[in-house]
């Protein structure tokens, strides 16, 4: 036993009997609950376990579940230009620093060199879909100069900073993970071409607002607790989405990879199965992913600390069973 620590059951400052330590402290004496003392550490873990979490899938960008939900109603835009929204939401700079699309190193991005970023090589496809971005205020023009024209980008749509309260508190907000996004949009294999198509990867982004806050998982509810969400089957998402035959939807799910790494999976039993999206790509909560979460996605945890230079074991850091 530490010397001047004593175990010992006691009322707390409720009155409650509680077990705890009593600990003399210059001829004071506090009593401190076992289950406080729990509780901290609890606090401590999961706040370290978020700030590694956070290192890990690096600066995010938030949309909102409304937004994508109108989104995917909007016959104005193919799939493939919304995805071309999604990509170019993760260069939004902070709402006090004027919502500009800019690089990671502080450049901002031209007009002219919007085509080249997107790597779209029809010039007049170009045109037809920055047009409408215009149109539909998802983008302004600030001209500086004949070949310098700032592009300010529609917060409704993407947004770095402080959520609004409303956002926050109608549990609207979708965190979407800059790099990885971009890799996704950019991957090349090894002959040059595009791994996914502009078209194929809005299936990932049409799904974020069925995305459970903390499970993850795809559901009717996301704003219910995990046990009255209802998950969504593989032929429910095909229904809602209008896809005639549900193995179609399923291909294009599993056909999202980034770095030959799942970002949804299964997770099936004899009573139920969940679809789970990869926190290190989208992600809803503001507390570290639960462990049984990450297990799912181990490899990309492992990719990402590779990437970034830390060691470790990585269910050591993340604290995966």
């Amino acid at each position: 036993m530490v010397m001047g620590i004593i175990p010992a059951r006691m009322p707390d400052e409720n009155g409650e009997i509680v077990d705890g330590r009593f600990v003399p402290d210059n001829e004071q004496y506090t009593i401190i609950s076992m289950e406080k003392e729990a509780n901290k550490k609890a606090y401590l873990r999961g706040k370290e376990n978020k700030e590694l979490f956070e290192e890990l899938a690096g600066r995010f960008t938030f949309t909102l579940s409304s937004t994508i939900k109108e989104l995917n109603q909007d016959q104005r835009f193919t799939p493939a230009e919304k995805t071309r929204i999604m990509f170019l939401g993760t260069f939004v700079t902070y709402q006090e620093q004027g919502s500009y699309l800019r690089h990671d190193n502080g450049n901002f991005i031209l007009k002219n060199r919007l085509q080249e970023l997107l790597e779209i090589k029809n010039k007049k496809e170009f045109y037809n879909f920055y047009n409408k971005l215009v149109e539909t205020g998802i983008l302004s023009e600030e001209i500086k100069g004949k070949s310098k024209i700032y592009l300010k980008w529609n917060s409704k749509y993407h947004f770095k900073g402080k959520p609004s309260s409303s956002a926050q508190k109608e549990k609207n907000l979708v965190k979407t993970f800059d790099m990885q996004v971009r890799e996704l949009y950019k991957e090349k294999n090894e002959k040059g071409k595009a791994v996914h198509t502009p078209n194929n990867l809005y299936t990932l982004f049409m799904v974020l607002p069925y995305i459970h806050p903390e499970a993850n998982i795809l559901c009717k509810h996301p704003g219910n607790d995990l046990n009255t969400c209802e998950p969504l089957t593989i032929n429910e998402l095909a229904e809602m989405f209008g896809f005639s035959r549900s193995n179609d939807l399923k291909k294009k799910l599993f056909k999202v990879m980034l770095k030959g790494l799942p970002v949804f999976t299964i997770q099936q039993n004899a009573f139920v199965s969940h679809i789970l999206v990869n926190p290190f790509v989208v992600y809803r909560s503001s507390k570290a992913p639960n462990p049984a979460l990450l297990i799912h996605f181990r490899d990309t945890a492992v990719r990402l600390m590779t990437n970034k230079g830390i060691t470790g074991i990585p269910e050591e850091l993340l604290h995966i069973k």
